[in-house]
């Protein structure tokens, strides 16, 4: 009986045995058995089909392919300190590829408590070692793109607009250094000193147009803010974009500027309509009184105070077209503002009323005088109509010619209630259809050499779009071209 029971117990202790070698033979990480030399005493089958090792084998030289020893080895630590260690090792498999292991070892002892031996595990991180390279490259390679964008980037704090990061061509730029810049909130980068108008503006918008930024030496850039909400290190951002449209703007300015001067010319005869007329008042009225004054004779109290009268509102009158002319020619950057469409068109007007008439050409007004405001620049504004005007004057003259015929150019201005809607057409000879796409092109001009530059409709686009507002043609086949400009309204009320 007592031998059938210590049978038994051997048959399982046995058993017991032989488990515990399966589960070491069949983990799934790489398990090696070493003595103090760092001999491998065992190994487990994922570490055969891995290396190829053998018993024997030095565990540096197995799977390391080293003559010696690791210098910064846990296993020599584990042997010194009777502690478990961990680490992170490269080795090469026997197919010539390298991989990468979180090593931890652990100390076998004897009954006296002793350590004979030390186990070593390897888990393999090679695929997330191949991913996080290819992350890190991927960070390198976006950084770089970031740090070499031609616009200034910046990322900021979605609640405070604090500068958390930008990249390289903000400090170019804006004369910034990088940690000049995050110890910034971007709204202290505006020359509008009206903090909390502009953070609601960017945490409400996608894009800003042109609005005014300091650069560190004090002078002035334009930019266009492009805004985007995103997400970094955890938290919500706007990333936001500024182009430097500062040179463009000049550039801009030198083209406007030079479309004026050409208009100028335009202008001049017209302006010396305009003033024919009080020129010739004053020449009346001062005639009259030399030739009383010149025959000793005596001028009636009324009638002299009539003629003074006469003389002094004509000079105002061509003081007034001579100041309108030397206002409209000034250089001048676009300044926003709220102006009445009627004013503005009524100035443009009176500049070639008479020349107009001289050509036999009637102006139909058919204003609406009950209009709300818009915002635009009053002098660039002026200057699109005067460029619609003389493109209606010459359209009209190259069609009729010094014939009578049905010569008009009319105004009409009314509201949709959500645009200030201005008009302006003709009864020329209209627009072909095969140019209808590119009259607003710069430098496109269907007139003779010397008559036109194709700046008129290109600048008019432009400072119409500036203003907020779009400007469109339409062709009426042979009877003359149609202008229609809209203004929204419903921020301006």
């Amino acid at each position: 009986m007592i031998d059938t029971i210590a049978n038994n117990s051997s048959i399982k202790f046995d058993n017991q045995i032989n488990d515990y070698v399966n589960l070491f033979d069949l983990v799934p990480c790489l398990i090696t058995v070493q003595d103090k030399n760092y001999k491998i005493l065992k190994y487990n089958r994922e570490f055969a089909d891995k290396f190829g090792s053998k018993e024997g084998d030095y565990c540096f030289k197995a799977y390391k392919g080293r003559d010696k020893k690791c210098v910064d080895c846990p296993l020599e630590k584990t042997f010194l300190d009777g502690n478990i260690h961990f680490d992170e090792q490269s080795g090469v498999n026997k197919d010539g590829t390298t991989v990468h292991w979180i090593v931890k070892t652990s100390p076998i002892k004897n009954s006296e408590g002793e350590i004979i031996a030390a186990m070593e595990m390897s888990i393999n991180i090679t695929q997330q070692k191949l991913l996080q390279e290819k992350l890190k490259k991927s960070e390198r390679k976006y950084q770089v793109i970031f740090n070499n964008i031609p616009n200034s980037v910046f990322v900021l704090n979605s609640e405070t607009l604090k500068i958390l990061d930008c990249n390289g061509s903000s400090g170019s730029n804006y004369g910034y250094t990088r940690e000049e810049m995050i110890e910034k909130t971007f709204t202290d980068l505006f020359l509008d000193k009206n903090k909390d108008t502009i953070a609601s503006l960017i945490k409400s918008s996608s894009i800003i147009n042109k609005v005014k930024h300091q650069h560190k030496d004090g002078s002035t850039l334009f930019v266009t803010i492009r805004i985007s909400p995103s997400e970094y290190h955890d938290r919500k951002v706007f990333i936001i974009s500024c182009s430097n449209i500062t040179h463009r703007l000049e550039t801009e300015q030198q083209l406007i500027q030079a479309s004026k001067l050409t208009t100028l010319g335009e202008m001049a005869t017209g302006v010396a309509h305009e003033l024919n007329q009080p020129l010739s008042v004053i020449k009346t009225a001062s005639t009259f009184i030399m030739k009383k004054t010149n025959k000793k004779e005596t001028i009636n109290d009324d009638i002299l105070l009539t003629l003074l009268n006469k003389i002094d509102s004509n000079v105002d009158r061509a003081s007034k077209i001579i100041n309108h002319m030397r206002q409209f020619s000034r250089k001048s950057t676009m300044e926003i503002e709220k102006i009445k469409v009627n004013d503005v068109l009524d100035r443009a007007f009176q500049i070639f009323n008479q020349q107009l008439k001289i050509r036999g050409i009637d102006v139909v007004n058919e204003t609406d005088n009950d209009l709300p405001v818009i915002t635009a620049d009053s002098n660039c504004l002026e200057q699109v109509f005067i460029n619609l005007i003389l493109n209606a004057r010459d359209a009209i003259e190259e069609k009729w010619g010094n014939k009578p015929g049905d010569k008009k150019i009319i105004f009409k201005t009314h509201s949709d209630g959500e645009h200030v809607i201005v008009e302006i057409s003709d009864t020329g000879g209209g627009i072909p259809e095969e140019i209808a796409d590119k009259i607003f092109e710069p430098f496109f001009t269907t007139k003779e050499v010397g008559k036109g530059t194709g700046l008129g409709l290109s600048i008019s686009y432009g400072i119409i779009k500036d203003c907020g507002g779009k400007i469109f043609a339409e062709s009426t086949g042979g009877n003359g071209a149609a202008f229609t400009i809209k203004f929204p309204i419903k921020d301006n009320i």
